[in-house]
């Protein structure tokens, strides 16, 4: 197959399958706005397909051969989670139309800025990408942004700059999709254990990740963990330009964190050496709740100072960032309990959210799990069960297939359920609000979990029985 740099030279038409994602509908806007005719196709009408069409570009809900018969597009562009099968990729094979990954399209569209940030990790992506990008726009840099969730500060999953000098991108792993993004700072948060229906084994992760550093262009920074024992293994043998981050290693680290009403705040430290000599870069105020977010914002610091930001700017840039879309994300009140949303779909990420909501004073934590893939359910059962058990409540919806089968798994939401004293089995979304109205009471948090669909839940809970309702943006 034509390699798609080529093929981009002289297409004009682009077909994006699962056009409706975050990462994907961004995309989508991108190519119309670089002169493309773009179309595309995914399973369910959404906020983001509405406003794919509203721009003129033609949306397909369902996925059916006829749809690349009716757009004959010169190439289409798909997500990690189409398959083989899918009869719409099949068909533009067919009729010799290249398909290629989402990641080799962003990878093409992040070779056209004169610099790159990607941010990498098995959690924070999205807000230490955001936060990132928070400092560049509050130092009136004009940075473009390619997010994956929406970004309060911009209103919108992306953004682009009239010069295209810098863009800054979350780097996903899936797949090891990041194989096809170069990078002037590369940002590695933590590595853990996720997508082991691909990696199989932690070894196999950490060295997809050592691979990954290879994709810094020459002269570039590696940005990473200080204090996260995978991210060592990682860097064994790494020689490159590098800045650590941590709260007690490396060469940016905080000092004198406190906690007010759960934001956290703390006086950012410099070690040029990574020892005992430093500079204090001033006392940053997150704008954001959770201690976790104290890491998220060094990292920030470190990405923006490898760019030239002052320490000012860096500063100010980290308390201008307000936040992303379902990242621990309020939507109502009900009977006085706090309803919120949050994308967290990881044990370790449970384990951070719960941490939040007890430092932010919540007297009940009822925890609203979505279990996304078979694969993940059964890979971390132990691991989920450990960790929602310490919630005081946990409901439980039907697993998200997302891109899988239960063929090879045979694992239901029941399993989930019979683990676990304080959980009860959800029919559905409908079922989990009338059931929220009858457990709620002030002082309490529902937080939906997950990375599927359940945000619809809490939408459906405000819309029947939301009181005070918080504002987006």
């Amino acid at each position: 197959m034509i390699d798609l740099k080529t093929t981009l030279k002289t297409a004009k038409k682009l077909h994006f399958m699962g056009i409706g994602g975050s990462s994907m509908s961004s995309l989508a806007q991108i190519a119309l706005r670089r002169g493309y005719t773009v179309s595309g196709s995914d399973m369910q009408v959404s906020k983001a397909t509405e406003q794919l069409t509203a721009l003129g570009i033609s949306v397909s809900i369902g996925q059916l051969a006829c749809n690349i018969d009716k757009e004959s597009p010169d190439a289409v562009i798909m997500t990690d989670a189409i398959s083989p099968e899918n009869p719409e990729r099949k068909r533009a094979e067919e009729l010799g139309i290249p398909v290629y990954r989402r990641a080799e399209f962003l990878g093409q569209i992040l070779d056209g800025y004169h610099k790159t940030v990607g941010v990498a990790g098995t959690h924070g992506k999205t807000t230490t990408s955001s936060m990132i990008t928070a400092m560049f726009l509050t130092a009136q840099k004009d940075p473009a942004a390619i997010i994956g969730g929406h970004m309060n500060l911009i209103g919108a999953a992306y953004r682009l700059s009239e010069k295209e000098d810098l863009c800054i991108f979350e780097s996903c792993e899936f797949k090891e999709s990041f194989r096809f993004f170069r990078s002037d700072v590369s940002v590695i948060l933590n590595i853990g254990e996720d997508h082991m229906e691909y990696f199989k084994t932690l070894d196999n992760v950490i060295l997809a990740f050592r691979n990954y550093l290879n994709n810094i262009k020459p002269g570039g920074t590696l940005v990473t963990n200080a204090e996260d024992k995978n991210v060592a293994k990682m860097l064994e043998g790494y020689e490159g330009n590098l800045y650590l981050f941590g709260l007690e290693n490396g060469h940016f680290r905080a000092e004198n964190i406190t906690l007010e009403q759960g934001l956290p705040s703390f006086d950012l430290f410099f070690h040029p050496n990574n020892d005992e000599e430093k500079v204090c870069f001033g006392r940053v105020e997150l704008s954001v709740p959770g201690r976790h977010n104290v890491l998220n914002a060094l990292a920030s610091a470190a990405a923006g100072y490898a760019l030239g930001l002052t320490q000012e700017e860096i500063c100010k840039g980290i308390h201008a960032y307000n936040g992303a879309g379902r990242r621990f994300e309020y939507h109502c009140t009900v009977n006085g309990a706090v309803i919120a949303d949050d994308y967290g779909h990881h044990p370790d990420a449970y384990k951070v959210t719960f941490k939040t909501a007890r430092d932010l004073g919540f007297k009940r934590i009822i925890a609203i799990h979505q279990p996304h893939t078979f694969s993940r359910t059964k890979m971390l059962m132990k691991e989920f069960v450990e960790v929602l058990s310490t919630a005081d409540k946990v409901l439980i919806p039907p697993i998200y297939p997302a891109r899988e089968t239960n063929d090879d798994y045979n694992i239901y939401a029941e399993d989930v359920v019979a683990q676990l004293d304080n959980a009860e089995l959800m029919r559905d979304f409908e079922h989990i609000a009338d059931r929220v109205k009858e457990l709620a009471q002030p002082g309490d948090l529902f937080i939906t979990l997950g990375c599927g669909d359940i945000n619809k839940a809490a939408i459906l809970i405000t819309k029947k029985y939301g009181e005070k309702i918080f504002l987006k943006g």
